[in-house]
């Protein structure tokens, strides 16, 4: 803790209002600020408005030392910003945001290592976590939702902070249609696919648009149907009549949770993403009823690096060898979509095909590609007469455009 001499004027006034608070209110101010839920944040800023206005401070300096009392101090300003999607702090000094998928520096700045330690201390506090010398590192949540990662020595030279913010706002058809994510042939191709059953798995790099286009797909399942969700950390938060969401804890793993998933009769599952043995687990799932379910993988390089990773994933289950693990994919899986993330910000779905096999080798049926370059996506094949039929027999009407075997090139 710095002495008072070190202290410029406002942060003497911030552990003044600090002490002030502890004094008046005693252990109810301290236990609503190591307090979780928003109802608890809301009453200790309450209290606290309350004691500066005595003080006759302006509302900037109140906005500033709420902050520092019970928010995230220099970055809180942030979370205002809808369009900041990551929040990076390296150092005391070194504060990065993600914005319009441009990575920029900023000009905030903590005081010191130990405000972001007391900072990390606190976030870590309010979720029942703990991190320390040897256990120097942590994943946490914070009241609206946002993920947070901490990490601080010896993990890390510096402690870090590391907040991916809580999309609240999902976009629409239309806001993605705006942003070139997708076409409009794709629209109607995926409300089909996602319609008719098909079983997807969406692949990319970190940041390249996976949850974007899942949140947005999720919303063409039928409202008549059960969903299930499964994430290792809730952030998908979709919207549907009748969907029950879970999570990973320390109590349920992913695959305990997916292996429980099968007995809550589930017309679809969503799996947030392919990391271990739960995902032969979906695969099997999909292919004995379960079919429509979806889920992600994390890959750079496109559709062959995408089957590896899933057959490395499911390799865990150490149940089924690696070449019938593709045997399987290549049976189970209809469509791999692809996206991307391009260095000017922009993210695109950049491949979308069927997966076939070959003598028990996935190949791919190119159906979308998206050429940067003139920045079009462009129908370049259709899905085969098998995966027509079984959407046409879980749909009925199916759109009648040249990706699904009709319109002019038909």
């Amino acid at each position: 803790m710095q002495h008072a001499e070190n202290l410029n004027p406002l942060d003497v006034l911030i552990e003044n209002i600090r002490q002030t608070m502890t004094k008046k209110h005693g252990n109810a101010f301290l236990d609503l600020t190591n307090k979780h839920d928003l109802e608890s944040h809301n009453k200790i800023k309450h209290l606290i408005k309350e004691e500066m206005k005595q003080l006759h401070c302006d509302e900037e300096t109140e906005e500033t030392v709420i902050a520092s009392l019970i928010g995230l101090g220099a970055v809180d300003v942030l979370l205002k910003d809808p369009l900041v999607s990551e929040i990076m702090v390296n150092r005391p000094d070194d504060i990065y945001i993600e914005k319009n998928g441009i990575l920029i520096k900023t000009d905030l700045c903590y005081r010191d290592e130990q405000e972001v330690l007391n900072l990390i201390y606190r976030i870590v506090q309010r979720c029942g976590r703990r991190i320390n010398f040897s256990s120097p590192l942590v994943t946490a949540r914070l009241p609206d939702g946002s993920r947070v990662n901490a990490t601080i020595p010896p993990a890390s030279e510096y402690p870090t902070i590391t907040i991916r913010r809580f999309v609240q706002h999902v976009f629409s058809t239309e806001d993605l249609l705006s942003k070139n994510f997708i076409s409009s042939e794709m629209v109607s191709f995926f409300d089909a696919v996602v319609g008719g059953k098909a079983n997807i798995v969406i692949c990319g790099a970190t940041g390249s648009g996976k949850t974007t286009l899942l949140r947005w797909m999720a919303g063409f399942v039928p409202h008549t149907e059960r969903l299930i969700v499964i994430e290792a950390v809730r952030e998908l938060n979709l919207k549907h009549p009748h969907l029950i969401s879970l999570e990973q804890s320390d109590k349920a793993s992913i695959n305990d949770l997916m292996i429980n998933s099968l007995h809550m009769r589930p017309d679809r599952i969503i799996l947030g993403e392919i990391l271990g043995a739960e995902s032969l687990e979906l695969l099997q799932a999909m292919g004995t009823g379960h079919d429509g379910s979806f889920t992600t993988v994390h890959t750079h390089y496109g559709l062959k690096q995408a089957v590896s990773r899933m057959v490395r994933a499911m390799a865990k289950a150490k149940t089924v060898a690696p070449e019938e693990l593709k045997a399987m994919i290549a049976e189970t899986i209809d469509l791999l979509v692809f996206v991307k993330k391009f260095p000017d910000g922009s993210r695109h779905v950049v491949e979308v095909a069927e997966v076939e096999s070959d003598n028990g080798e996935p190949v791919f049926r190119d159906i979308f590609h998206f050429r940067k370059k003139d920045n079009i996506h462009y129908q370049v094949g259709r899905i085969s007469k098998e995966l027509l039929q079984r959407i046409e027999d879980n749909m009925g009407d199916i759109p009648d455009i040249p990706s699904l075997g009709g319109g002019s090139n038909a």
